[in-house]
């Protein structure tokens, strides 16, 4: 079983759980880390040995913008929204880990776009996209990073947001989204951050031959 490499620097944001966590990305190989130094260019990057101080940062603006916005509902206690919001979060994380993963592996965009646009369900994502691109399931590969209840976890708020969202002819609706289940997505929504990092430097900067652009896009 391979083992998810431990690199130095790569978790340790600055930033406490109040706010997206601030890393950057090597443009070379698409490596991230929240080592300040490498962020100015004061380092060359840890997995490529790159210089330069074109770095960006990740996450970026729009991802900021949406996870200031589900904080805030966190706080006033719109739990409800909570749920749905950090769900769809956490889907377009996927399909940013899988498009990244396609990009290191010298897919142009229009390829990507066909793979992305052919698997829109979650679970064929999760279930045959991810593992065909990797060669591990999802939950192997979250185990190993030390994310062994996180698949479980997400599969019980996609289950939640789905059955309030949804009639369903088996059973009835979930008639409320409580604040015990956003406390839950809160904790999935911080952990997905060092989770998609150890993801992208395994998957991505790994395998960051016939790279077609910087993985951010």
């Amino acid at each position: 079983m391979k083992k998810s490499p431990q690199i130095k620097g790569t978790l340790h944001s600055t930033s406490s759980s109040s706010e997206a966590p601030t890393y950057y990305e090597c443009p070379d190989c698409g490596f991230l880390s929240a080592d300040a130094r490498f962020g100015a260019g004061e380092i060359p990057c840890p997995h490529c040995h790159a210089s330069g101080d074109s770095r960006r940062v990740f996450p970026p603006d729009r991802i900021r913008r949406l996870d200031s916005r589900i904080r805030h509902y966190h706080e006033v206690g719109e739990s409800e929204i909570v749920v749905i919001l950090v769900e769809t979060f956490l889907e377009s994380t996927l399909e940013d880990i899988i498009d990244r993963i396609l990009a290191s592996r010298g897919a142009d965009v229009k390829v990507r776009e066909i793979v992305l646009d052919g698997q829109r369900a979650i679970g064929a994502r999760i279930g045959r996209l991810f593992p065909h691109l990797t060669g591990e399931e999802f939950e192997e590969a979250a185990s190993e990073m030390g994310f062994r209840e996180f698949p479980r976890r997400w599969r019980k708020i996609r289950q939640a947001r789905n059955s309030f969202i949804h009639d369903s002819p088996f059973k009835g609706p979930q008639e409320t989204l409580d604040k015990k289940m956003a406390d839950e997505a809160m904790d999935l929504l911080d952990q997905s951050y060092k989770l998609f990092v150890l993801m992208n430097n395994r998957f991505v900067a790994d395998g960051s031959h016939g790279r077609t652009h910087p993985a951010g896009k």
